[in-house]
């Protein structure tokens, strides 16, 4: 790149990372806090989640019993299955959570639609993909996110010409701040580029539909409830769960949805062990009257598009790997963060220097 060029786009880093820094700064501590999303609900809301273990569990239809009778009226329509022992299943009635005991079916706890948004975790979570702001912030942070994408690449174009790896702690605190810019940067540029350009195209629809389109056929469209016949009676969520067990072997189930409507039937998730998004991206659709298997979507079978498609949210997260990629993306979010700041120190510092070399000029 030619010294014209380069300085060009060094000013263009620059102003844009400064105009976006704080917005920046927010986005990727958030970021980061979600890493912890689930684990710090449970710790601060352990009379919701947490159960003594022991070997014997009730039926998922005595659980979604219990939280009918706990209901206050609304309609359940969704039950959470714990992965571990000692957690509560999640049944949802309505805008309410509530928390019901595997291994005994009663109700330990509920929680309101409005108490769980006041949440912690909730709290950061809106703040990450909204601001706090709707739709509106939700599109400020998808600019955001496309305009951290650019500054990482930017940032490693103009590392490149000087390759400065080396900190140089007995120096002025200044070229400290200057040699962490550089230097984090580059070591976590790569992780920072995926984490940028995956909640990129997870934010812009067109881009998401592109990756599934890469698929060699479209994906079969969800079945719609077959017609019972007359006096037909809807089978158990536990019959639904064994089918969808055995439609799947391998994977485990992570939640039902309930049919509500006649068209409906049985929805199953089911994740396996190599698909690390919570709730699992393979479903198995259930008659709910004769317990066949309407359609079974399997992660395992899905075509490329749509496997890359699935593996976004991970790709994002860090979750892709488990545990040793949370903490690298974790990681790499935290010194995104700090290039916000660093950034912004490097360049007040240097405000004497780029007025003193534009006098002559005047």
């Amino acid at each position: 790149m030619s010294g014209r060029l380069h300085e060009l786009l060094l000013v263009v880093h620059r102003w844009v990372a400064l105009v976006a820094s704080v917005l920046i700064l927010v986005v990727a501590v958030t970021g980061s806090a979600l890493v912890f999303e689930g684990a710090m609900d449970r710790g601060l809301h352990p009379r919701l989640w947490r159960v003594t273990p022991a070997e014997r569990r009730v039926s998922i239809d005595s659980m979604i019993t219990s939280a009918k009778a706990a209901a206050s009226g609304a309609v359940v329509t969704v039950i959470t299955l714990p992965p571990l022992d000692d957690r509560a299943a999640l049944v949802q009635a309505g805008p309410n959570q509530i928390f019901v005991n595997p291994l005994t079916g009663a109700v330990q706890a509920r929680r309101s639609g409005t108490e769980w948004n006041a949440t912690l975790p909730r709290r950061i979570h809106a703040l990450h993909v909204s601001l706090m702001s709707g739709r509106a912030g939700g599109k400020i942070v998808g600019a955001i996110t496309a305009i951290a994408l650019f500054l990482v690449l930017s940032g490693v174009i103009l590392w490149w010409r000087d390759k400065l790896w080396r900190v140089r702690w007995s120096a002025s605190w200044k070229r400290v701040i200057f040699d962490l810019h550089h230097s984090l940067g580059v070591i976590a540029a790569l992780v920072m580029l995926i984490i940028a350009a995956s909640g990129v195209i997870m934010h812009y629809e067109s881009l998401s539909k592109w990756i599934f389109s890469l698929d060699a056929s479209p994906p079969p469209a969800a079945p719609t409830q077959p017609a019972g016949v007359a006096g037909a009676v809807s089978i158990s969520s536990d019959s639904a769960y064994q089918v969808a067990m055995r439609t799947l072997p391998g994977a485990r189930a992570t939640f039902l949805v309930l049919p509500l409507k006649p068209d409906q039937p049985f929805v199953v998730a089911m994740r396996f062990p190599e698909d690390h998004t919570p709730g699992g991206r393979s479903r198995v659709f259930v008659d709910r009257f004769t317990g066949s298997a309407l359609l079974a979507t399997s992660t395992r079978q899905a075509q490329i598009g749509s496997r890359i498609g699935n593996a976004l949210r991970s790709i994002h997260t860090g979750d892709l790997f488990g545990k040793p990629t949370e903490a690298i993306w974790l990681a790499a979010a935290i010194i995104l963060a700090s290039q916000a700041l660093t950034g912004a120190m490097m360049w007040w510092n240097g405000r004497r220097g780029r007025a003193a070399l534009a006098r002559p000029r005047a």
